[in-house]
């Protein structure tokens, strides 16, 4: 039964439940910019909003959708194959106790030096003290969320050690909907919109909180005695920073050329803002979701010490994200800007804020695949309680985002800085693929059907190159191109393709 829970197939449906999560939170999300957007426009106030939300937003990445729920997920996994439900109910017991506790105490420093945190977020909005003002103040409102954010963490983690999956697939789009009412309610009731989301978002993160214990109550680990100390939560504690700093790369990267993007021109910051939620958007649905899913069974096959099957798991994982992030980052690419007329360009979001948003969402793309195959990579570190490799190659992902942006940003200004996020996420790829098949980890050399996607996705991009004169219908052949990719390689036996299709079928007979 293990060995079957462990097998592609089985990751696959629970990455197909992580993605159909992803999907409704990310569609909602896109409304809730749709409407920041027609609201505030690219200009100062959207600035201090978005200054405002990076912080819980990089939490909720770091964190729900990174490094603790991940490290959990991981710790949990070994703790019950080797030593057994009681021991690991002991250990989840423990770990809740300083959760609490740790992100309590970081919220009331938070509050303190929210000052410091707004200049280190945009350094150049201190030239405008009434932005820099607004922005602080946004900010001490949305601290709060994280309390809420790393109990969501903690949470959801322990829920993918069980293999329960739908409760953290849908606590963002609990999120979100909460965000886009609070958007609704501030424009019908002429509500101040940027305070009204910062409401909106604690309100959300309390949401998230209670859906993860509703699907919790019924766990017999909360039974027994609680203590504080426990020597797995003290070792996993010693490996949280580096695996907090490795698992969060991107959103690291974006917060570095947001700052440098607080000396650029004003409303910089929102385009950079827009044009990365759109790539979020695939990411979430393919890499993300891949990560999560492959992580339980990766852990569960390192404690059994099997390492072929732990090979061809990981590449399973990796070829299947390029399976779908390869035509995604084309089309994404060759579409940019009637992707950005068709969902920001309305209200006070102009047409030369879509132009200039566009650049970047392109710059952005051209990292999509690198972002992707990290997800499941880092997985692969990760099952091993491994973080000192992933640190590295993060830190030389900073490194590069940060001396390319500067360097960009004097050519190319705001597309510029989204360039070195893309050059960073590449170098970040590329060392975590190299160091981990130096460990021994026998990830097959790219094969045949890598190079069949990367042709294929030539073709995509050509397809959608000749719909691009028709402006917003062109985003009609994004649908027809999708079906045309996936339908050829289906034809050509890409195991790929015969496994997104028999995802489909089975979702289907369920539903």
């Amino acid at each position: 039964m293990e060995s079957q829970s462990n097998s592609w197939t089985s990751i696959s449906l629970a990455a197909a439940v992580v993605s159909a999560g992803s999907l409704l939170s990310r569609i909602v999300g896109l409304l809730r910019d749709v409407m920041i957007a027609s609201l505030l426009g690219a200009g100062p106030l959207a600035d201090a909003l978005i200054v405002a939300f990076r912080i819980p937003n990089l939490f909720r990445k770091l964190f729900a959708e990174g490094s603790l729920s991940s490290a959990v997920t991981a710790t949990v996994t070994h703790v019950r194959e080797v030593e057994g439900e009681a021991r690991a109910a002991s250990l989840i017991r423990t770990c809740l106790l300083w959760t609490v506790g740790i992100f309590s105490l970081l919220l009331v420093l938070a509050e303190y030096g929210s000052k410091i945190l707004a200049a280190v977020l945009a350094p150049g909005l201190s030239m405008s003290p009434d932005v820099f003002d607004h922005a602080n103040t946004l900010l001490t409102m949305t601290l709060p969320y994280l309390v809420c954010i790393g109990l969501v963490a903690f949470l959801s983690g322990v829920l993918h050690s069980r293999k329960h999956f739908y409760a953290p697939a849908l606590a963002p789009l609990v999120l979100n909907c909460t965000l886009v009412l609070g958007a609704s309610i501030a424009w019908i009731c002429s509500l101040p919109v940027a305070e009204t989301l910062c409401v909106s978002l604690v309100i959300g993160g309390v949401l998230q909180v209670l859906l993860q214990l509703m699907f919790l109550r019924g766990e017999v680990f909360w039974r027994g005695a609680w203590t504080l100390r426990d020597a797995h939560a003290r070792s996993l504690g010693k490996t949280l920073v580096p695996t907090i700093l490795s698992g969060a790369v991107f959103q690291l990267s974006v917060v570095l050329v947001t700052m440098l993007a607080s000396f650029q021109a004003k409303g910089t910051i929102a385009k950079l803002y827009f044009a990365d939620r759109l790539v979020q958007f695939p990411l979430g649905l393919i890499g993300v979701a891949i990560g999560v899913a492959v992580l339980p069974a990766l852990s569960s096959l390192a404690v059994s010490n099997d390492r072929q099957k732990y090979g061809e798991v990981l590449a399973s994982a990796v070829q299947f994200t390029l399976f779908l992030s390869l035509p995604a980052a084309v089309g994404l690419y060759v579409l940019a800007h009637p992707v950005l007329q068709f969902f920001f360009e309305r209200g006070a979001f102009s047409a030369l804020d879509a132009a200039a948003a566009s650049a970047m969402l392109q710059a952005f793309s051209l990292g999509l695949p690198a972002f992707a195959i990290t997800r499941p990579l880092l997985s692969g570190y990760y099952a091993k309680q491994n973080s000192r490799i992933p640190l590295l190659a993060g830190g030389c992902n900073l490194a590069v985002t940060v001396v390319s942006g500067a360097l960009f940003m004097q050519m190319w200004g705001g597309a510029g800085l989204a360039l070195a996020v893309s050059c960073g996420g590449w170098v970040n790829c590329i060392l975590l693929y190299v160091l981990l098949r130096r460990e021994g980890v026998c990830l097959a050399q790219p094969g045949r059907w890598n190079l069949v996607y990367a042709l294929m996705s030539v073709f995509v991009g050509i397809a959608c190159w000749w719909a691009v004169p028709f402006g917003i219908a062109s985003l009609l052949c994004i649908p027809v191109v999708a079906l045309g990719y996936v339908g050829c390689l289906y034809v050509g036996r890409s195991p790929d393709a015969q496994l997104l299709f028999s995802l489909v079928k089975k979702t289907g007979r369920k539903h």
